[in-house]
């Protein structure tokens, strides 16, 4: 068994005192081993756990490493679930209907929601499958859930509680601690979605045609009486409070030609692209061109950057990017390195043996990971440095991605660079997104 930090006792000390919880620590700060050390305090034998695809081989290794009970782990991907004491599926997994019927079935002493941040919004399956289902913009609610239904316990693990808006907490408040949603002397009754939304978020719209738009969340308010509500169902620690020291943030200029400067600048409306990133609106369809242009741009430039800093003396790198056609050059570039890819079309096994290679083999020097698929359940600190080639505009992907080089064994410091062309919108836009992610705080933080 693992020694566990006094942080993580303390953590699985506040989770076994509940039925209904989230621990809601940053990435890298320890959730998995906690929430193990939990279930052993409180006895639980049959335990359902749902994470992401890419996390099912995490959670069977770490029942192994965690607990001092003697498990029988599954991860579920087809075939027989009975017999066994912990049954893993994925988000995905949990969805299908022979699954979710099968859960619904059972008598678990423990439901674990990894990454629980996959369930902000019943619109989704997914959502629906592990939390049930609703009626009426949320007055009513069926208990047809995979992980609540026959659980006595259900505890909810991410490190992005709120990865776009406020609102993204109200299906779990909704299902597990729907008390905290009523009325009180000091704060309306929020059970319904749009009650909720409208309190706790600032929301403007969205054409979508002439007859039709969509409200969009645009930013939070009265959020001091949101964390009110919320009140002991969660725990945050950030990883500074835990001892682990944040990474230093800042971009990394590329130099490119004058023309390469005004055919970027060109693909966007300057004034219109930076308004709304300062103002923290949608802006994904404005940026999608220049983002298709400046990856590959960039790409070339940060393979020559990259060769020159291995011969200064770099020792490894992560280099995060968004496209895979960005993901292959980056491969091809820096082949003489080593590197190994971790992206959306990487199952399990390999993600795992790329992982490993990457922290043990001196001639694997570069990691080169999608934004998502290689943004949670993956530890990177074998590097101290991170290179965004390409960016996601959702902060909390970023903040993510950022946090894997991060942890208590960590002992240099680390450094998140996002590549921008020098001059160009590209610059500007990103420095501003920079900014936003790297100093994020989320509701639910002090």
């Amino acid at each position: 068994m693992i020694q566990p930090f006094p942080h993580q006792i303390v953590g699985a000390q506040f989770l076994a005192k509940r039925q209904a919880a989230l621990l809601a620590d940053a990435p890298r700060v320890g959730k998995t081993g906690t929430a193990i050390m939990a279930a052993d305090m409180v006895g639980a034998i049959r335990v359902l756990v749902v994470t992401t695809a890419s996390g099912r081989a995490v959670w069977r290794r770490a029942w192994r490493d965690w607990s001092c009970y003697a498990r029988t782990v599954n991860v579920v991907e087809s075939g027989p679930k009975d017999h066994y004491d912990v049954t893993v599926f994925s988000w995905a997994g949990v969805s299908k209907a022979s699954n979710r019927a099968w859960c619904m079935a059972q008598k678990f002493d423990l439901a674990i929601l990894d990454e629980s941040h996959y369930g902000k919004n019943f619109e989704a399956a997914r959502t629906r499958a592990v939390y049930g289902e609703i009626r009426d913009d949320g007055a009513f609610y069926a208990n047809s859930s995979a992980a609540t239904r026959g659980a006595a316990r259900v505890w909810c693990l991410t490190g992005t509680p709120i990865p776009n808006g406020n609102n993204d907490l109200w299906p779990m408040l909704r299902v597990l601690k729907p008390e905290g949603l009523r009325a009180t002397a000091n704060a309306p009754d929020v059970t319904k979605y749009n009650d909720f939304l409208y309190r706790y978020c600032k929301v403007g719209y969205k054409k979508i045609s002439n007859f039709h738009k969509i409200p969009v969340v645009l930013g939070g308010k009265n959020e001091e009486e949101l964390k009110a509500r919320i009140g002991d169902f969660m725990l945050l620690r950030t990883q500074q409070d835990v001892g682990i020291h944040p990474p230093i943030y800042e971009t990394m200029p590329l130099m490119v030609s004058a023309a390469v400067r005004a055919k970027a600048d060109a693909l966007v409306d300057t004034k219109a692209v930076l308004e709304a990133a300062e103002a923290g609106r949608e802006m994904e369809m404005h940026i999608s061109p220049l983002r298709r242009f400046t990856g590959s741009i960039k790409a070339d430039a940060l393979i020559e950057a990259l060769k020159e800093e291995f011969d200064c003396g770099l020792d490894k790198v992560v280099v995060m990017a968004w496209h895979t056609d960005v993901i292959k050059k980056l491969y091809e570039g820096l082949f003489q390195f080593g590197p190994v890819v971790v992206d959306g079309g990487t199952n399990a096994y390999a993600r795992e043996q790329n992982q490993k290679a990457f922290a043990t083999v001196p001639q694997c020097k570069v990691f080169i990971g999608q934004v998502l698929a290689a943004g949670e359940a993956i530890d990177l600190s074998a590097a101290a440095e991170l290179i965004f080639c390409e960016t996601s505009t959702v902060p909390s992907h970023m903040k993510q991605a950022s946090l894997r080089i991060t942890n208590h064994t960590q002992k240099r410091q680390a450094r998140v660079r996002v590549a921008v062309l020098e001059g160009s919108i590209d610059e500007k836009i990103e420095t501003i997104l920079l900014n936003k992610w790297a100093s994020i705080k989320q509701v639910l933080s002090a």
